[in-house]
């Protein structure tokens, strides 16, 4: 009797399950009949089982940035940059950008982009070396997209230096969890890194829409929390139930101005903290391949502005974000910055001095009026600042 009961039981267990099973599959194939429920633009990125997103191999369109229309074309790297083969020619000497959209600078031709244009200053030098900057920039990617991207991708070019390329307008919130962009017809979630006792967790986590994420240090969520990163990034009828479930659960999302005031609560800080270890943690990785970590520090146009500004036209700006008022130092972020990571032994350059110094004396713009992004004149002033910066503290021509 007993046994008979426990025999029905299982089967009984085993038939409900397998008749879950059918009915998520018919409603998976249903979902996937049906017109995807974000928008599917076009921006040359696709998405990426590991770093989130990245660029689309091969992509070429026209972009028009604040009326300047312009050809964007990507290597088969899936970058706008030209041809760049895995192995280092001999007499070479070559330098990884890493950085989003200011890298990748698709708001201009290739030939205009910062990394080109320090490509061609370093190589009017006569030199026994050549001299390639390749570009490793994808639009919204964080520090630790950054850092994953190196692990796989660019660690293979054999750089001699690594450039990161910090823009401090949303790079520390680009490190927390539930960063994405709309690509393909559904959200694509950037990995993430977390800490633990203060100490990064170097094994990127997956992001799960509707799950809270995962704590500051391992517990037995992260398992499931992984398992259905991994589900939502294949599966229709999650990508359907996505705004229902999202809805209960809201990533942390920060105004980056936040940034220029002392940290006033846990996240902030924790932002920060997030991107100083995620940034050693890439020292140390490029340092054992036997480059060197160098920072470039990006300031944004508002900022700037915001700098230059008279006192009327601040009061102006206080009386919309009443927030701004507690601004005392427009470079608090850079200076913190400068000098944790000079404590790290990594050297940095602050572009914010010599662009506000720039743009205050010529009264000419080096970002997109409305884009807020690098136009022509602010690559090019970007990558003659950075070769002259790299020429006076490395030994480019001795190698």
């Amino acid at each position: 009797m007993n046994r008979t009961y426990i025999r029905e039981s299982i089967l009984n267990l085993l038939l409900a399950l397998v008749g879950c099973v059918v009915a998520g599959t018919l409603l998976e194939i249903g979902t996937r009949l049906l017109p995807t429920p974000y928008p599917n633009v076009e921006s040359g990125l696709i998405c990426s089982n590991q770093l989130g997103w990245q660029g689309k191999p091969n992509y070429k369109s026209t972009f028009a940035t604040d009326g300047y229309e312009h050809q964007v074309i990507h290597n088969r790297a899936g970058m706008h940059d030209q041809e760049r083969s895995l192995a280092k020619p001999a007499n070479t000497f070559r330098i990884l950008m890493l950085g989003d959209s200011f890298v990748r600078a698709a708001h201009v031709k290739e030939s205009e982009t910062s990394h080109q244009i320090l490509e061609n200053l370093l190589n009017e030098t006569d030199s026994i070396n050549s001299f390639e900057v390749i570009s490793g920039g994808t639009s919204g990617w964080g520090t630790g997209q950054e850092l994953l991207y190196y692990r796989k991708q660019g660690r293979l070019y054999h750089p001699d230096i690594v450039l990161l390329m910090f823009y401090l307008g949303n790079d520390f919130n680009d490190n927390l969890a539930g960063k994405a962009l709309t690509l393909e017809g559904k959200n694509c979630y950037a990995p993430y890194f977390s800490l633990c006792h203060g100490q990064l967790d170097t094994v990127s986590w997956l992001y799960a829409p509707g799950i809270k994420p995962v704590g500051q240090c391992y517990d037995e969520s992260q398992t499931i929390h992984n398992l259905l990163g991994q589900i939502y990034q294949s599966s229709q009828l999650y990508t359907r139930l996505e705004p229902l479930l999202a809805r209960h659960v809201q990533p942390d999302k920060l105004d980056y101005y936040h940034f220029y005031l002392p940290p006033k609560n846990e996240t902030i800080e924790y932002a920060w903290q997030l991107t100083f270890a995620l940034i050693s943690q890439l020292q140390q990785e490029i340092k054992a391949d036997g480059a060197e970590l160098a920072v470039v520090l990006i300031t944004p146009a508002d900022v700037i502005a915001f700098s230059q500004m008279d006192v009327s036209q601040r009061e102006s700006l206080y009386q919309k974000i009443p927030d701004l008022r507690q601004i005392q130092q427009p470079d608090f972020p850079n200076q913190r910055l400068r000098q944790t990571l000079a404590g790290k032994g990594i050297k940095v350059l602050d572009l914010l001095p010599l662009f506000s110094q720039h743009m205050a004396e010529t009264k000419k713009p080096l970002y997109f009026p409305e884009d807020k992004h690098w136009n022509g004149d602010g690559n090019r002033f970007a990558g003659e600042l950075i070769y002259r910066w790299l020429r006076d503290n490395y030994k480019l021509y001795d190698k």
